[in-house]
């Protein structure tokens, strides 16, 4: 049969059969009067064959090598590899899930209200670290070589959400931070300068920067404001997610979500 006739019943394309034909998968028989190839029955079951392997993902360098040793030794190494080879996928996949899904339960609960002051449960204990000028803690490097596990982070100490007079400019600190059960499940450990901010009850808002060692104090105002009229009193420095990033005809700018943990003002 020709390789149309072929590729239409073994739902492998011509460019495929010819990719296997070249490296030997496949040996069609070749009319040496015009070259032309003739698959034969045992052609496409070999295709069919090779067909299933590569649907267990098996390399060809893997498959050609069945073909020339005795026994079934190296095809399975070739499923053994394989199977160790999804098994790191899987569990690379599962740590992509649980972030994903962790994110999004955050967007998903804030995205609505970005201009809105609330108070809201955290979703477990958290930790924070910063960076600090000139050097960065060792523990935090760790962090940075697994960033996709951490968001970054916006630090405000309490004191300035209390205060009469507030300095012209307040300043912050930037960090990484993340969820302890992410570190349990990753086997990272905590660094001694992290912070920590355990589950309960938040004051959340949003907050926008271009200058990430200060703020302005007006940009505290509404919260402070707010922690006022509720009657709350700050127990911790801020935490924080970095919500997204846009730009301005002045550089970049990044809007937080910020969470200060709070109690009822005695």
């Amino acid at each position: 049969m020709k390789i149309n006739t072929l590729a239409g019943l073994s739902g492998v394309s011509s460019e495929t059969i010819r990719k296997y034909r070249d490296r030997n998968l496949l040996r069609p028989y070749c009319n040496p009067e015009n070259g032309y190839y003739d698959y034969s029955n045992a052609d496409f079951l070999n295709l069919l064959y090779i067909r299933k392997l590569r649907g267990a993902n098996l390399s060809l360098d893997t498959i050609g090598a069945t073909y020339s040793c005795d026994g079934a030794g190296a095809l399975l190494d070739g499923y053994r590899e394989t199977l160790e080879e999804l098994e790191r996928q899987i569990a690379e996949l599962k740590r992509r899930e649980m972030m994903l899904r962790l994110t999004f339960r955050h967007y998903e609960r804030d995205a609505p209200n970005p201009r809105e002051i609330r108070q809201i449960e955290s979703f477990g204990t958290k930790y924070d670290c910063y960076f600090e000028a000139n050097r960065i803690d060792p523990g935090l490097r760790k962090w940075l070589g697994n960033v996709d596990l951490f968001t970054c982070v916006v630090c405000i100490e309490r004191a300035y959400f209390v205060m009469q007079e507030l300095p012209k400019r307040i300043p912050v600190r930037i960090g990484l931070g993340t969820y302890q059960r992410v570190l349990d499940e990753e086997g990272i450990e905590i660094p001694e300068t992290a912070c920590a901010f355990p589950q309960g009850r938040y004051v959340s808002f949003f907050l926008e920067m271009e200058d990430l060692y200060s703020i302005s104090p007006e940009q505290l105002d509404e919260v402070r404001l707010y922690l006022e009229e509720n009657r709350l009193c700050p127990v911790s420095d801020t935490t924080a997610y970095l919500y997204r990033v846009t730009y301005s005809e002045t550089g970049y700018r990044f809007q937080f979500c910020v969470r200060l943990r709070v109690e009822d003002a005695q």
